[in-house]
């Protein structure tokens, strides 16, 4: 299936980037889930979680 002639295909200029940059939407507030994510990144995760078999 071709791609080419759909309205939203858009050829970039050779001024503009081939994949457009997504800019943060200022009147929507982080989730709650976002920001308890971020301060669990913080730190590096440095716990050996693979499972090990039981003796």
């Amino acid at each position: 299936m071709s791609h080419e002639n759909t309205p939203d295909h858009h050829i970039p200029a050779a001024d503009e980037p081939s994949v457009p940059e997504l800019e943060d939407d200022a009147t929507v507030a982080p989730r709650p889930e976002e920001e308890i994510a971020d301060v669990l990144r913080a730190e590096p995760d440095l716990e050996d979680h693979r499972r090990h078999p039981e003796p």
